[in-house]
């Protein structure tokens, strides 16, 4: 299943603390945390609050994140830092704009995991403030996506700095107004953000723009604080994300697999892409708190030849990984996001941040949108166990990401590949009734999956496939290592 050769990136290796996330500038904030005196945690909140000021694409204060926690002890704690729909939503769910956001968790979700963190809540914040007072580097990725999107976000972002006439990558864009609320934020803690004058602001953009959410919505939230999903896969320890996520289809499906045999070679690729196929079939199931539990034990059954499902996973990207770990034994494995690029496309003036379009996770059956639900959830950070070591590991993707985890797992669990040569290889994508698979992938693989009744279609390496981050400590000697994929921005570093 390696048709092409490509050039990995390294498994880095250090002995204090390892980062790899979505940014090179978040990657350097966590490591300024693990010098400082810091944990995996510390490390963690800074690089998620940086990425928050230098992808707005992908995630910012209007988002959510949802993170796995192992201490030092090995037990493992899930934060769900998303929030409900507001109290008042009427009517259908719009495509775009103030009706499609639901309360952002993001913040409170991070300082729910600061918890455990060694440094002080300011320290932390720091990195994201420097960045967004002084000015952040536009990027080439950031630069095409603002061209491609401009348009559409023009009418709602008025006087946004990212959307300055001069798009050219290495301009530097400077954001004061969100520099000011992540300042409040640092000074006051998350109650700067509920409560207040950016929560007021908040409703107010919201509303205006066709929304449902108040003030009594923010000062409600909760941040959810869980047991993960634990389950034996493929011969390492799984542990994810627990529903409202949608990360224990991850587990439904490598379940299936086993079943199967886990053959190798391009009948992996049909039984797991049928198995993910199948597994997003009971997704909905996922907000029925009576249904959920049983869902990484169901038995799926595999055709032979692929058959078209009525239901299953879409085709979409965007969303960042952060995933830290220090040498006493902690590991984080977070994402966070707006949703789609740009969320809602609704800027709150005061605070410089969009607001998130969460509310279009809403389906249908147990998943039908109503006030005060939180949808079922694209973000699944994993944790892995091999005996040897314990890492995280997450990627961005929407539907996209328990598949590219089944598949790294696949390579590293049963295949023994290192880490690097996992990230570098060729992948596929179930989505909208088709199979994707990279351009770069040999011409076999598109032969073979035809010929099994798949619709086929080869598209361009990149972030449609995963952009995964991952970092961990091996057990025994205490080190720790950090991988970073060769898609899209993402960077990894350790001390």
């Amino acid at each position: 299943m390696s048709p092409t050769e490509r050039l990995p990136r390294p498994l880095l290796r250090g002995t204090r603390g390892a980062v790899a996330c979505g940014h090179p500038l978040a990657a350097e904030a966590g490591l300024r945390m693990l010098a400082g005196g810091g944990n995996a945690v510390d490390a963690a909140v800074a690089a998620a609050f940086t990425i928050c000021v230098a992808l707005p694409d992908a995630c910012g204060l209007g988002g959510d994140a949802l993170a796995l926690l192992r201490s030092g002890d090995g037990t493992v704690t899930a934060i769900n830092g998303s929030g409900e729909s507001p109290a008042g939503l009427r009517g259908p769910i719009p495509e775009v704009g103030g009706g499609t956001a639901t309360v952002p968790g993001a913040v409170a979700g991070l300082a729910e995991l600061h918890r455990a963190g060694a440094l002080a809540w300011e320290r932390v914040l720091t990195p994201a403030i420097e960045l967004a007072d002084g000015g952040m580097p536009l990027t080439e990725d950031l630069a095409s996506l603002l061209r491609d999107v401009g348009d559409r976000l023009r009418d709602r972002c008025r006087g946004w700095p990212p959307l300055a006439a001069d798009l050219r990558p290495g301009v530097l864009v400077r954001q004061p107004a969100l520099a000011a609320v992540l300042r409040r934020i640092a000074g006051a803690g998350p109650d700067a953000f509920y409560r207040g004058e950016i929560a007021a602001a908040i409703e107010r953009a919201d509303r205006g723009d066709g929304g449902w959410l108040s003030t009594d919505d923010l000062a409600r939230h909760v941040t959810s604080v869980l047991a993960p999903v634990q389950r034996e896969r493929l011969g390492v320890s799984l542990a994810v994300q627990p529903p409202i996520s949608q990360a224990s289809l991850l587990l439904t499906a490598l379940r299936a697999l086993q079943r199967a045999g886990t053959p190798g070679g391009l009948d992996r690729i049909h039984v797991l892409a049928e198995a993910l196929e199948a597994a997003f079939a009971h997704r909905d199931a996922i907000a029925d708190p009576a249904s959920a539990p049983g869902l990484p034990d169901l038995d799926l059954a595999i055709p032979d030849r692929h058959a078209p499902r009525a239901a299953g996973p879409t085709i979409g990207a965007h969303t960042t990984a952060v995933t830290t770990a220090d040498g006493e034994g902690r590991c984080v494995s977070m994402l966070v996001s707006v949703f789609d690029p740009f969320g809602s496309g609704l800027l709150v003036p005061e605070g410089g941040f969009l607001l998130n379009n969460r509310a279009r996770g809403f389906t249908a059956g147990a998943n039908a949108p109503g006030p005060a639900r939180r949808p079922v959830h694209t973000l699944s950070p994993t944790l892995v166990d091999d005996g040897e070591r314990a890492f995280a590991l997450c990627t961005p993707g929407a539907d996209g990401q328990v598949q590219t985890l089944a598949q790294l797992l696949c390579a590293v669990a049963l295949d023994g590949r290192s880490l690097p040569a996992a990230l570098d290889a060729p992948r596929f994508r179930v989505g909208n009734g088709r199979l994707a698979i990279e351009r770069d992938a040999a011409p076999a693989w598109s032969d073979a999956l035809t010929a099994r009744g798949h619709d086929v279609v080869a598209l361009a390496p990149g972030e449609a496939f995963g952009t995964v981050a991952a970092a961990g400590l091996e057990l025994s000697a205490g080190t720790v290592f950090a991988a970073s994929d060769p898609r899209r921005e993402g960077w990894a570093g350790v001390l």
